[in-house]
């Protein structure tokens, strides 16, 4: 998978650390990464239990100073990203297969 792999370490990487930072789980909870191949796109997903009640979005640019870089790099590597809030919070982003996508 090349290229895209490497993208879908760092982009899973960003949103598990999002989750452990933000989503207000307790130790003993349990992250859920999901990564699945879909058509022309790889699905990378991180589920933690959503007790913050938070939403994930870009922090500003000045605020980025001092962290908030995770979804602003997500935004750039991923395709498309978004949240849903079905069974605890789930963050994902779709990663196009080619350069070209």
């Amino acid at each position: 998978m090349g290229w895209v792999l490497g993208d879908a370490m760092l982009v899973a990487s960003e949103l598990v650390t999002n989750a452990v930072l933000y989503s207000g789980c307790a130790e003993e909870d349990l992250l859920e990464v999901e990564v699945d191949r879909a058509g022309d796109h790889l699905l990378v997903a991180v589920r933690d239990p959503g007790r913050s009640g938070g939403v994930a979005k870009l922090v500003a640019g000045e605020a980025r100073e001092f962290g908030g870089m995770g979804l602003w790099v997500v935004d750039q590597v991923a395709h498309r990203w978004g949240s849903d809030r079905l069974d605890g919070y789930r963050v994902w982003a779709e990663l196009p297969l080619s350069r070209e996508g």
